[in-house]
């Protein structure tokens, strides 16, 4: 009768470990399991799958209905019926640990949310009016983000970003992303304020010399790079991206996803932001679309009369 079966792996696996010559790290090498899977196996803590269950027998040298089912008796054809009922009980075994680990996960999912939520009410309370800002990404963000713009306009009072020292060649942050954009045929424009602490001319030649150093081609830099001086005094600088929204969204979704749902993006994937007057400070302010058509408009005006380097 099928019912009368009963399944004593754990029972004979203890049996023939304790007798075998080889240790049970030899064992578990054999299977391909970790000696600790093999002391589970031993007290019925979990229960190895078919594959590994044919492992172990072969690794004992013993017929797999002895090691499940503790029979002497080798038949010419095994009843298929309590390895099937094993790996069903395998399975259950599996899924209730599973139930298991996703109802712990969503209980300390629920006390980290409830434990957030009473850090930022406290935090609000010790000073009515905080705000948690919106509208600032982080310059790491940024340099992602220019990877994807066709066009960019920069508005600069200095090349900190390409050029981390202006009186050494060591290239800055944007330095990698701005070469690698030129060599794919994407513009830059860098509108820059006359200072009379600074030789744009001297600096503007320093800085094409490292990109086509980087590009490996002049004919990119001259012709997709242009620089020009304006007169007109700048407090702080500002950029416009035109992005490739298509792009960006198929390679970076998550930085996507986040300038669309604050409404980050503008109409033809135009993108403005201010750069702090503080260098110490890493991130910058989003343009609202207002002050993006006005940005454009400003520094189109600006770059028709500036002088080009």
């Amino acid at each position: 009768m099928q019912d009368q079966f009963e399944i004593k792996i754990e029972e004979k696996l203890s049996e023939l470990l304790a007798i075998t010559n080889e240790s049970n790290a030899e064992i578990a090498t054999k299977v391909g399991v970790s000696s600790s899977s093999i002391t589970q196996y031993r007290k019925g803590e979990t229960r190895p799958s078919l594959e590994k269950l044919v492992a172990l027998a072969k690794a004992l040298d013993v017929s797999l209905d002895y090691l499940v089912l503790g029979d002497d008796d080798e038949a010419e054809q095994m009843d298929p019926d309590p390895v099937v009922r094993y790996m069903d009980q395998s399975l259950q075994d599996m899924q209730i640990r599973t139930a298991q680990h996703t109802a712990l996960v969503a209980h300390v999912g629920r006390r980290l949310s409830q434990m957030l939520d009473t850090e930022i009410e406290r935090y609000l309370e010790d000073d009515p009016g905080r705000r948690l800002y919106a509208g600032i990404i982080a310059d790491t963000e940024l340099a992602s983000l220019e990877r994807y713009s066709q066009t960019t306009r920069l508005a600069l009072q200095t090349l900190h970003y390409n050029l981390q020292d202006d009186s050494t060649k060591t290239p800055g942050s944007f330095f990698k992303t701005v070469a690698n954009n030129l060599s794919q045929g994407q513009e830059y424009q860098y509108l820059l304020a006359k200072n009379p602490s600074t030789d744009w001319s001297s600096l503007v030649q320093k800085f094409r010399r490292l990109l086509v150093e980087q590009t490996n081609s002049e004919v990119a830099v001259r012709s997709n790079c242009r620089f020009r001086v304006t007169d007109t005094p700048l407090f702080t600088g500002c950029g416009v991206y035109e992005l490739a929204e298509n792009d960006l969204e198929a390679e970076d979704p998550v930085l996507y996803d986040f300038l669309t749902e604050q409404g980050y993006l503008y109409e033809d994937g135009c993108i403005g932001y201010v750069i702090s007057p503080s260098l110490d400070v890493q991130g910058v302010t989003i343009m609202d679309e207002d002050r993006l058509t006005t940005a454009v408009q400003s520094f189109e005006t600006l770059w028709a009369d500036a002088d080009p380097i």
